[in-house]
């Protein structure tokens, strides 16, 4: 028997191990679930023993699902893209249905609606809430920051190693150039323990400048579970106003860290500085954050610099932390912050949004599109990378970006429905799909009642999308219309006469 076949048989029973994706995903979701209740609940125990107890409760289940599955489960070291994609969308879905019923076991929120979108929000990084954070006791809030830190980690596993890994060739996909040694991810299991290793560093990094910047132990640790997965969540109901100035800076840093490529982080630890500053995307990615203070600098009368920078790295890597209430700002400060919340974050990274990489594309897209149209007879080319991207390559990049687009639009004419003003509800639709979160219909700290219940579940989707990329959703579509084809030929089949 080879090693391979030896390690598919179950333990003590002989039978061969099934395959299956998506279960293996499903049951590592479960298990940093695990981690992070049994933690709060360890944490808390002394402040909340009845939460404790429940994060516990949960914790023990949840933690021997993802056992049990890991023992009957094999994964395959070459899955298909749809089940790669099927299996990050599984295992948010069982996350978010997971914190939901801590939610309401603990009393924390009572109905299911809103339970529901309270867990969305955590596991997809996005900075609201319908409770009132200085409400909750510790195990509560650690689990809520908890929460943004393993969704952050669920959103970089999946930009960091699958999906480069099963979509090659796809320049929307970032992948880690040149040789073995000085790749990220030379293989998944290798490339899994990289990323898990160095976003808990910078979560240790993160607490350990908090912490002494007089922020005190448990808000530390909050915020840095929160800002380094850019979801956002804070313990104080201003958020970063009352802040000392220490953990301003900190938090910016940070913020601008979280916003990165995980591959350009690679390349500066790894010593490789010159890959590191020639990297278009990080320039791009600097480049917006400088306009954007420097605009805010200039429209905001009294902001100081350091308020704009943290408004503006908090934007750009798509954070949702607030250092100041930007929702009153000039008309012309506000456009600019969409555009920087709807660019987003470097690829790769724990940031959301359409990706610097993409609005970067685009823009040199309809460059070349505008080219033709003034001469067609010119040669254009459209260069990424140090090579020519082709026809097909783009055509998939410009589905993409209308697919996006495209569910923004969607999610503004749903919440316009429910009797938001249209400009505050593409505000809002696109600010959730970039994991941001505030907006002006919610402040800027992100208070997701002003939504109503029905704006709150129809932005559930777009949270989807936003933490793991459009094509989940799009995937869902592909196979609800299948379903419905299927469907419907089997009715025409029974329904046809025979004879």
């Amino acid at each position: 028997m080879s090693q391979r076949e030896a390690s598919e048989a179950a333990p003590g029973f002989g039978a061969a191990r099934q395959d299956s994706y998506s279960r293996l995903a499903v049951a590592d979701g479960l298990l940093a679930f695990t981690v992070i209740a049994v933690l709060a609940a360890v944490a808390g125990v002394t402040d909340n023993l009845g939460d404790s107890l429940v994060l516990l409760a949960v914790g023990a289940i949840t933690g021997s699902i993802a056992i049990a599955t890991r023992r009957k489960f094999v994964r395959r070291e070459r899955p298909p893209t749809a089940r790669v994609i099927a299996g990050l969308a599984s295992t948010w879905a069982s996350l978010v249905v997971t914190g939901s019923i801590v939610y309401l076991a603990s009393g924390t929120i009572t109905t299911f609606d809103e339970a529901l979108f309270e867990s969305a929000a955590g596991f997809s990084t996005v900075a609201a809430t319908t409770v009132d954070p200085e409400s909750l006791g510790t195990s509560m809030s650690l689990f809520r920051a908890g929460t943004q830190f393993v969704g952050g980690l669920v959103g970089l596993l999946a930009g960091v190693v699958a999906l480069p890994r099963t979509m090659k060739g796809n320049v929307q996909i970032p992948k880690g150039r040149g040789s073995r040694a000085d790749r990220l991810v030379p293989d998944p299991v290798i490339g899994r323990q990289r990323v898990v290793r160095l976003y808990l560093a910078l979560a240790t990094a993160c607490g350990f400048g908090y912490l002494i910047t007089g922020l005190g132990v448990r808000s530390s640790l909050i915020h840095a579970l929160t800002t380094v997965s850019t979801g956002g969540f804070s313990d104080r109901a201003d958020s970063f106003v009352s802040a000392p100035g220490g953990a301003k800076v900190v938090a910016t840093v940070f913020m601008f860290i979280g916003g990165m490529s995980f591959f350009a982080l690679f390349w500066l630890i790894r010593g490789n500085h010159r890959r590191f500053v020639r990297s278009p995307e990080l320039r791009i990615y600097l480049g917006i954050i400088g306009v954007v203070t420097l605009s805010l600098l200039r429209e905001v009368d009294g902001l100081s610099v350091g308020d704009a920078l943290f408004t503006a790295a908090s934007a750009s890597s798509t954070t949702g932390l607030a250092v100041t209430d930007w929702t009153g700002f000039p008309s012309g400060a506000l456009a600019l912050l969409l555009v920087a919340v709807a660019t987003g974050a470097m690829g790769a990274s724990a940031g959301s949004g359409l990706r610097v990489i993409r609005a970067w594309l685009l823009c040199l897209f309809a460059a070349r599109e505008i080219r033709r149209q003034l001469d067609p007879n010119a040669v254009t080319l459209v260069r990424h990378g140090g090579r020519t991207l082709g026809d097909k390559e783009l055509d998939s990049l410009t589905g993409y970006q209308i697919a996006h687009f495209g569910l923004c639009g969607i999610g503004a004419f749903m919440l316009a429905l429910t009797g938001d003003e249209l400009v505050d509800s593409l505000w809002t639709a696109i600010s959730v799909v970039s994991t941001f979160g505030p907006s002006p219909t919610m402040g800027a700290f992100g208070d997701a009642d002003e939504l109503g219940r029905l704006g709150q579940l129809v932005m559930i989707p777009g949270m989807l999308a936003g933490r793991l990329t459009i094509l989940p959703l799009l995937l869902a579509v592909a196979a609800l219309q299948q379903g419905y084809r299927a469907a419907f030929l089997g009715i025409r089949r029974l329904a046809r006469p025979r004879r």
